[in-house]
């Protein structure tokens, strides 16, 4: 027997459209057609509760989603998803993960070493006085030797004030009175230090701290400081280290592959209704120089502004609409692949058959990039290994794509998986043809990481110049650490060679990319061998 139409929808059921196809259906004796058709209905509100059901104990995790192809196809075996997938991952099952975890029980060696280049402080253990007569003769022991152990410690911070006595000279002869010149501070005659300011800046960009939160551990410690004078400080301080944000966004605009990711960030407004809207914080990379740019709205002049007039540019982003117009203007924009499996992933986890075999194609796509890691490819060896492997792969996943996307209805997962990467092929594909482009757009989520922690701590940013000094402090923190210099120090430096009067005319040599040949001890780790031939400047203590 046919399948009968449905009587009414099973998400929104009209119930009384449903009364009366049933008085008219008993009213002509169709009895028969009546149990199909409500068994049908059951059957699909069965199966909409079965997705729904699913979704929400999803949604339930305590634990961030994974992704990763291997813990999906687990997860794909629980009874719950009622999926069970026929081919299971190579190497896996109790033998293989106890024989892993031998082989990695056999690769440690103890404890790693502690590194090198801190500072070792010496604490003497003798021996006590009593111990050192021997109990058999009486005798004074002498000594033979020490063993060494050594334990990694830190010192808590201290808080002090200094007092600086500003010194006046009279000549004998006459009236003449000269006294000391003040030395400049962040903020000019303010009772908070420059190192205090910077730290508190470091505090709460780096490790997400309020500045009233700060202020009551300040609290806790003796200290009273009112929040707007510490916020104020740290205001000046961004300020100060503005321009120096303003060259990383010139060298992340110039020549290279760009690539951007977006995400909101909550802006404090009286002016508005609720008193709070939201802006648009822009992450741009560009090889290691990452810049932040705010935007009061995430539209495409947004992206105009960054860019300027050279819009013919290849740039990688998601699926976005809002970038389309670099493809009008003769850019390029390449896709994310990590975007392209995710839908599939979504299908997979609320119990679709068909969705792992597109994301077991997909995952062999990113082996090939992972050898190519591995084996410390270069752009064009890169292009070469894609070019020798990744087409094949292309053309199964396509063929895949075209055969389930014909007959899958467009709204169900599996539907909106294979039709994004449907939309998304001449951009996902672009890949293949530069080395420079990476295989996801993953790097611009990680570096939005430090904003969402942040604004998960401190809330808002105060109006859009708020939004702006934001992106200007996060715009050199990421490009510290993008280039491997230790952020919190160098913002002690840079900030107090600037209030020194560092000259503008100098001011690139105080970049992340050069501070390091005067300052190598701002490398993260063991300070790296520069080049004898390197003539670099002195930038001063």
């Amino acid at each position: 027997m046919a399948t009968p139409p449905p009587i009414t929808s099973p998400y929104a059921p009209d119930l009384e459209a449903v009364g009366t196809w049933l008085r008219k259906m008993i009213a002509e004796l169709r009895f028969v057609e009546i149990v199909v058709a409500i068994l049908s209905l059951i059957a699909r509100m069965r199966d909409a509760n079965t997705v729904l059901l699913t979704k929400l104990t999803h949604l339930k995790r305590k634990r961030p989603p994974s992704e990763t192809l291997e813990r999906l196809e687990r997860q794909l075996a629980l009874p719950l998803v009622d999926a069970v997938v026929s081919a299971a991952p190579t190497g896996q099952g109790d033998g293989g993960g106890a024989e892993l975890r031998k082989k990695r029980r056999a690769n440690h060696h103890g404890r790693t070493a502690l590194p090198a280049h801190l500072v070792r402080v010496l604490v003497l253990n003798d021996v006590s006085a009593e111990d050192r007569v021997c109990p058999r003769c009486g005798a004074e022991m002498k000594t033979v030797g020490h063993s060494s152990c050594e334990t990694l410690d830190v010192r808590p911070a201290e808080i002090f004030v200094t007092r600086r006595r500003d010194e006046t000279v009279a000549c004998p002869n006459d009236d003449m009175i000269v006294s000391a010149a003040t030395p400049p501070q962040i903020v000019e005659r303010g009772k908070l230090a420059d190192t205090l300011l910077v730290e508190a800046l470091c505090d709460k960009y780096l490790k997400h701290l309020p500045v009233e939160r700060q202020c009551t551990e300040f609290l806790r410690s003796g200290v009273e400081i009112a929040p707007q004078t510490l916020g104020r400080g740290v205001v000046a301080a961004i300020d100060l280290l503005t321009p120096v944000a303003r060259l990383i966004m010139e060298r992340t605009r110039g020549p290279g592959l760009l690539a951007n990711d977006a995400t909101g960030i909550p802006i404090l407004d009286p002016n508005t209704p609720m008193g709070v809207r939201s802006g648009t914080m822009w992450c741009w990379t560009n090889a290691r120089w990452v810049s932040f740019f705010y935007s009061a709205s995430g539209d495409s002049k947004s992206v105009r502004r960054f860019l300027g007039e050279d819009l013919a540019r290849t740039v990688q982003c998601d699926g976005t609409s809002v970038m389309s117009f670099l493809e009008r203007e003769g850019g390029k924009r390449p896709g994310c692949w990590a975007h392209g499996r995710r839908g599939l992933v979504e299908a997979a986890k609320l119990g679709d058959k068909i969705a792992p075999a597109g994301l077991r194609i997909i995952a062999r796509l990113f082996a090939v990039e992972k050898a190519s890691t591995l084996a410390g490819d270069t752009a064009v060896e890169r292009r070469a290994r894609r070019q020798e492997h990744s087409p094949s792969l292309l053309a199964e996943l396509r063929e895949w794509v075209d055969y389930y996307r014909a007959d899958t209805p467009p709204k169900t997962p599996l539907g909106r998986a294979v039709g994004y990467l449907h939309r998304q092929w001449p951009r996902l594909i672009l890949f293949l043809e530069d080395g420079n482009i990476e295989l996801t757009n993953n790097r611009r989520e990680r570096e939005l990481r430090r904003l969402v922690l942040g604004r998960r701590n401190w809330l808002f940013a105060w109006l859009d110049v708020g939004g702006e000094r934001t992106a200007a402090i996060l715009t050199i923190l990421a490009s510290c650490i993008a280039h491997d210099v230790n952020p919190r120090p160098y913002l002690h430096l840079v900030a107090k060679l600037i209030v020194r009067g560092w000259p503008q005319a100098r001011l690139r040599e105080l970049l992340p990319d050069r501070i390091l040949a005067s300052h190598p001890h701002l490398y993260v780790g063991d300070p790296p061998a520069l080049p004898e031939s390197l003539d670099a400047p002195a930038l001063g203590g």
